[in-house]
């Protein structure tokens, strides 16, 4: 009875041991790595002699076209720019000489003259309508060795007198005699002189008096120029001279009539 039931278990027991190779064969088998597929060889690529090289693009590696909405780049501003922006310490076209002065259109200054001593005079002769006040200017030249080269007397900042370059006075000479506005009025004489025993040691001064002409009244303002200069004469031989140009002014207010 039991012997019959041994042998079973020693048949399933030879079975396992025989069965044993086998099964460790193919779990080996499962377990080893895959070696990798060679890459087939690429096609040949067939070259014709015949064919034109590539072009390349002119946007360089990328071989991009160039996108249609970028504008150029600007212009460099000009001489007459500030940063591409109009300076405004140019003229503008108004402001431009006109044509016929570029045309090189002769202009007549003798005529320009003309109108403007007309002008004065008819300013003059409003101000004798207008205005009982008037006001004299007289001059007076000193000084044997200088010569005037420039001389003018302004009144109120406008040239009222212009002298020749001959011009000499030993005594009071008037050069200006109208009628003004009362009040306050400014005397300007500018003058310039040369030495006559070496033109070039020059001397030059400009000065301005303030008068007070009273209603109804007349003021003669006498200047007199005096000029003791020798820079002239002594610098050249004995290197030491002096400049010496003065103004001497005088005005008197009298009454219109007397």
């Amino acid at each position: 009875m039991h012997r019959s039931r041994r042998r079973p278990r020693r048949l399933v027991l030879a079975l396992l041991v025989a069965c044993a190779p086998v099964l460790a064969t193919i779990a080996l088998a499962q377990t080893k790595p895959r070696a990798p597929a060679k890459p087939k060889p690429a096609a040949a690529v067939k070259v014709d002699a015949q064919a034109p090289p590539p072009v390349e693009e002119p946007n360089g590696a990328n071989g991009e076209a160039p996108a249609a909405s970028e504008a150029p780049p600007p212009p460099p501003p000009s001489e007459v720019t500030d940063g591409g922006r109009l300076s405004p310490l140019n003229p503008q076209p108004p402001e431009l000489p006109s044509n016929a002065v570029d045309a090189g259109v002769p202009v007549d200054y003798d005529r320009l003259l003309a109108d403007i001593a007309a002008l004065r005079a008819r300013v003059a002769a409003v101000a004798d309508n207008l205005y009982q006040s008037r006001i004299s200017v007289a001059l007076q030249t000193d000084g044997d060795r200088a010569k005037i080269s420039r001389l003018t007397v302004s009144l109120d900042d406008g040239v009222v007198f212009t002298a020749p370059q001959t011009f000499a006075a030993s005594d009071m000479t008037a050069v200006y005699d109208h009628a003004v506005a009362p009040g306050r009025h400014a005397v300007t004489v500018d003058v310039e002189r040369k030495d006559t025993r070496d033109e070039a040691f020059r001397t030059s001064q400009r000065s301005r008096f303030t008068v007070d002409v009273p209603r109804d009244h007349k003021v003669d303002v006498q200047v007199k120029i005096l000029d003791d200069s020798s820079m002239g004469g002594d610098f050249p031989s004995d290197r030491s001279g002096k400049y010496d140009l003065r103004f001497r002014v005088k005005a008197v207010a009298k009454p219109v009539g007397k």
